[in-house]
């Protein structure tokens, strides 16, 4: 099998047993072992280190898990009334979070969504449900609150994706639990997983890419095909109930690092030709009997869409983002080296800052020698250049150069892909990277050892610490009318009935989707913040939200422009006839004087409302 630590491609030891083994641990050579101590298949007693590897191993995940509640401090702080400066996304994954410990109470369509979108409904599948993670989080959705299922889902996102880059990198590619530690910060700690989380829990649990690569590496191995192949299945299966974008990116990433290898190794490839296609067609037999359904429903289903949403799919690193620091960074927090303008913040991908990338060149032209540094650079290189997308981003202008994504736009899968996101593959080919270096550095001789250990403190700290992450940014959550949260809005809304919230749910207008979330998504929403098929048409490219309809015109006027829109009385009859299609019992605007214009706006077309529980209601049911 691929062995994971780092020695030079050129002596690596023949194949035995059908095997590709590298000596990478420095154990004897297995063809006079018999055994593959160093291999990535390798199930090895000497890696757990004894007493002294344990205690390590608990150090590591304490850390870990600090440095996952140090990101969070904000929120922890003044728990419930406060959250992310840009909480949009974040509300959507709270309703997520709140609909699927409904569907674990109520049952129905896990793969339907009829609480949104009045009356056609969202199909799951097409979004990011993640009922992986809210399935299991149900029980304390249910008695706390979505918004404390997400906290902890991101704490558990970023040190669970440190501590498996740390287990695999400290079992199967060094043998120094030091340099698997600094791997494992780099896995769990760099921009390209903790920008997301003010937003996405789904991108944060990146815990299961390392264990798809190793158990791929695992296909290797012969004669245990079906067995490794089920348990690859087992990982693919669960990776797409939290997000299947991960999930394509890994395979294509573990598929060009192989063929990276088997280029420079081909006497050593051959040989392990037979159970890989033994162990891929068992995971892709058992993955699809339990996938075929859903991925049925997800792109041939009601609401499925063919194509990504315009916009979203113009998402792309700039070209000097490798070198510049993430927005939440302790640099550009601090001393502002950032140089150029930052995406919104929860795209970072890159964004390592100089620092780690000069000394990410220094040590890759340090050992270039071995198969995995450069195997795994190139892997990382083409990844950072897809990730700029097309065209091209110079310090945050677009330019008319085509870039290479270019070619790979239009084809399947990639349509709907966010190019910016490619840039997370290149974070896991500097994860085990940025390990194997590390131990090589600890290996130096000819410096005494004390003096060694201050060096590579200071290098490794100067090149790691400004792009720490700060603890994420928040503002003043505001609190739930009690209207909402006591459920009077029960008394006005029967089965089969919704609510119209004004301003319309949008990534931009989240409190109608927070009121929703905070009822364990019992609040049936005439609207929405979801992924479906634009103008309502099965089959086309995405568009974000409810197909618009001609009221919502109007609402969009009182939004964005903060001005009352002229209101006819053929406006009027529209109106009512668009409640009507929407199943609407009750119309809320929240109370502010920000919400004046949509307040207004409803008065023009339904007359007063009523003031009660922190907005203001309008009774519609006689409409």
């Amino acid at each position: 099998m691929l062995t994971g630590t780092a020695d030079s491609g050129d002596t690596t030891a023949p194949a035995t047993q059908g095997r590709i083994v590298a000596q990478r641990r420095g154990e004897d050579d297995p063809a006079q072992t018999g055994k593959d101590k160093g291999s990535i298949a390798a199930d090895s007693d000497s890696a757990t280190g004894g007493r002294a590897g344990r205690r390590a191993d608990r150090l590591a995940l304490g850390s870990y898990l600090l440095g996952g509640l140090w990101i969070i401090a904000p929120l922890l702080i003044h728990y419930g009334r406060t959250m992310p400066s840009k909480p949009g996304d974040r509300a959507q994954a709270e309703w997520f979070l709140a609909w699927a410990a409904r569907f674990v109470t109520h049952g129905g369509n896990p793969f339907h969504i009829t609480q949104l979108n009045a009356p056609s409904g969202v199909n799951a599948m097409a979004n990011t449900s993640i009922l992986a993670l809210g399935i299991p989080m149900s029980p304390i959705t249910l008695l706390f609150g979505a918004n404390v299922s997400f906290d902890i889902l991101i704490v558990l996102g970023v040190a669970g994706s440190a501590a498996a880059w740390y287990w695999v990198l400290s079992r199967h590619v060094v043998t120094n639990r030091t340099a698997a530690w600094v791997g494992g910060l780099v896995g769990g700690f760099a921009p390209a997983v903790t920008s997301h989380a003010q937003y996405h829990p789904n991108l944060v649990a990146q815990y299961v890419v390392p264990l798809l690569v190793w158990r791929s590496f695992k296909l290797l191995e012969p004669g245990r095909s079906v067995r490794n192949g089920l348990i690859l299945a087992a990982l693919v299966v669960f990776q797409v109930f939290i997000n299947e974008e991960t999930l394509f990116l890994a395979a294509l990433a573990t598929a060009l690092f192989l063929l990276l290898y088997a280029l420079q190794r081909r006497d050593l490839v051959r040989a392990a030709l037979k159970p890989l296609a033994a162990g891929l067609g068992v995971a892709a037999g058992a993955s699809l009997v339990v996938l075929a359904y859903p991925l049925y429903y997800q792109f041939l289903g009601p609401g499925s869409y063919h194509g990504g949403e315009p916009y979203m799919t113009t998402f792309r690193m700039d070209v000097l983002g490798l070198t510049t620091y993430g927005s939440n960074s302790v640099a550009e927090r601090f001393r502002q080296y950032g140089s150029i303008p930052l995406p919104f913040g929860a795209e970072e991908h890159g964004y390592f800052g100089w620092s780690l990338i000069l000394l990410l060149l220094a040590l890759i032209v340090w050992q270039w020698h071995d198969i995995w540094v450069r195997c795994l650079t190139i892997t990382g290189v083409v990844f950072s250049v897809l990730a700029w997308g097309n065209p091209l981003l110079v310090k945050g202008h677009s330019t008319h150069i085509p870039g290479p994504f270019a070619l790979l736009e239009h084809l399947p899968l990639f349509d709907t892909l966010l190019p910016t996101r490619l840039g997370e593959v290149t974070n896991w080919a500097v994860t085990p990277l940025i390990a194997i270096c590390a131990q090589r550095l600890f290996e130096l001789q000819g410096l005494a050892g004390r003096t060694r250990k201050i060096l590579l403190v200071g290098v490794l700290g100067a090149a790691l610490v400004p792009a720490a992450p700060m603890p994420i940014k928040t503002v003043a959550r505001p609190p739930v009318p009690s209207f909402v949260s006591s459920g009077q809005w029960r008394d006005y809304v029967g089965p089969g009935r919704t609510v119209l919230v004004v301003p319309l749910p949008q990534w931009d207008f989240e409190a109608g989707i927070y009121w929703a979330a905070s009822t364990d998504a019992a609040l049936p929403l005439s609207h929405g913040y979801f992924l479906g098929p634009a103008d309502g048409i099965k089959g086309h490219h995405a568009f974000v939200g409810p197909v618009p309809r001609p009221t919502d015109k109007l609402f969009s006027t009182a939004m964005w422009q903060r001005v009352v829109p002229t209101v006819t009385d053929a406006d009027r009859e529209q109106a009512k006839a668009d409640l009507q299609y929407w199943r609407v019992s009750l119309i809320l605007v929240p109370d502010g004087a920000k919400w004046t214009a949509s307040r207004l706006t409803v008065e023009q077309l339904f007359g007063p409302g009523r003031a009660t529980g922190g907005l203001t209601m309008w009774d519609v049911r006689d409409l």
